[in-house]
């Protein structure tokens, strides 16, 4: 089975959010209803200058009222008292994506009645913006500022790595992500609650944090699996994000999902190295176009290392990834020369179109007699969006040695029934047998 989740691609993000400005075309998926005197959340976080402000149309750019949906669940208990969060998905026509923000509120007093999918339109007028513990957050929420739009909407799941989460946190701060990762600390009888540490080879670490009042502060935790949570800073002796930890909060025990082996420590093959230059043409007959990479020799055929702003679909604070060539009437593969030795229960791959190739299929395969025979793992992978990138999650169940290659299907020429463009992947990762 393939489960494909959408990601935001982030590339440039900062130096092009005033360009977006203009493009800005709706909402995505979160509040109905007219803007009127309605900022953009993502406008409220870039309002906020280091110290405390008053928000007003004086500050706001004429607005007094935020939209988005709500992400947190305040049944779970994992929220402190009086806390949610909501966030906006902003459509844009630029070729990065749309933008998406998710933002800290906090009541004046009382509970929070709202639930995990209401729609809201907040008159934040007169609230305080800053940054409580780390966390930037509006604060002096009451019941009669609030609007309920919509009920049971779906809010969007963002799915990065650790590196990704800790070179974007302005962008990724207090919305719903989705990461694999390794619990650090696991051990039997290890639970939830507490803190834990949270790696998944890419460089930084993250502490899951589940209060001791949380439903599933009980529940022993995983090895490893897809961790689905709302990121943040906590700072315990002070405001500031410098110093302070970076945290994700799961929402509730359903938050967890594809329990896995551990990352195989040479995974992620993140395609860094060597750089791209080393593999600038799709077929290399000399050398079989096998090429050693860090996590061990590999073939790329019909595969180079592409490393076009934008285009390629690479995750940061990687510069390249792999671009597969298109139109071609037999298979390309990114395949690995080498076993993994301990089985595998998981693999994850980023994938996405090339600019604005048309989409193309490709399937996971598996070979435990040294690349002899393959085996495709599940269904084939055709879905692509227009823009950024999606992660495919393939449940596997190898004992001993494997080795795994992706197969772009060789289904000819593009045309307006045939869909065979470039094919971008990135971040490969298999996960031991559990």
């Amino acid at each position: 089975m393939t489960t494909r989740n959408i990601l935001f691609n982030g590339l440039v993000l900062g130096s092009l959010l005033a360009g977006m400005a203009s493009c800005i075309k709706k909402y995505d998926n979160p509040a109905e209803g007219t803007m009127g005197a309605a900022t953009y959340i993502y406008a409220v976080r870039e309002a906020y200058r280091g110290s405390e402000i008053t928000l007003s149309p004086s500050t706001l750019g004429g607005a007094s009222q935020i939209q988005g949906v709500v992400i947190s669940d305040a049944t779970a208990g994992n929220t402190e008292p009086g806390l949610f969060f909501i966030q906006q998905t902003v459509a844009s026509a630029n070729q990065v994506g749309d933008i998406t923000r998710g933002i800290a509120l906090r009541m004046s007093s009382g509970n929070v009645t709202w639930k995990t999918g209401d729609s809201l339109r907040i008159n934040v007028d007169g609230m305080k913006l800053d940054r409580i513990n780390g966390r930037l957050t509006i604060s002096g929420v009451t019941d009669d500022r609030v609007t309920k739009l919509a009920e049971n909407r779906t809010p969007l799941v963002r799915y990065a790595n650790l590196a990704m989460l800790n070179v974007m946190m302005p962008e990724y701060e207090s919305s719903l992500v989705a990461v694999h990762a390794d619990v650090k600390d696991y051990a039997a009888g290890v639970l939830f609650g507490g803190e834990r540490t949270l790696s998944d080879n890419t460089g930084p670490q993250f502490g899951l944090v589940t209060r001791n009042e949380a439903a599933f502060a009980g529940a022993q935790t995983p090895i490893n699996a897809q961790f689905t949570g709302i990121p943040g800073y906590f700072n315990a002796s002070g405001k500031d994000t410098a110093g302070a930890k970076r945290i994700l909060q799961l929402r509730n025990i359903n938050d967890t999902a594809f329990l896995s082996g551990a990352i195989y420590s040479n995974f992620p093959e993140n395609f860094e190295y060597p750089d791209a230059s080393a593999k600038s043409s799709y077929n290399v007959t000399a050398t079989a176009n096998n090429i050693d990479l860090a996590s061990g020799n590999w073939k790329l055929q019909q595969a180079i290392l592409g490393n076009t702003v934008i285009r390629d679909k690479y995750n940061l604070p990687g510069k390249q990834c792999i671009r597969m060539q298109q139109n071609l009437t037999t298979s390309g593969y990114v395949q690995m020369n080498f076993d993994v030795t301990e089985g595998a229960s998981k693999v994850t791959v980023f994938y996405g179109k090339y600019y604005t190739d048309p989409s193309s299929t490709f399937r996971l395969e598996y070979s435990v007699n040294g690349g002899t025979t393959w085996v495709n793992v599940a269904p084939n992978v055709s879905y692509m969006p227009d823009r950024g990138s999606l992660q495919a999650t393939f449940r596997v169940n190898v004992t001993g040695n494997v080795r795994f290659r992706i197969n772009k299907l060789g289904l000819g020429a593009s045309s307006s029934t045939v869909f065979n463009g470039r094919l971008c992947l990135e971040d490969i990762v298999v996960y031991k047998k559990l």
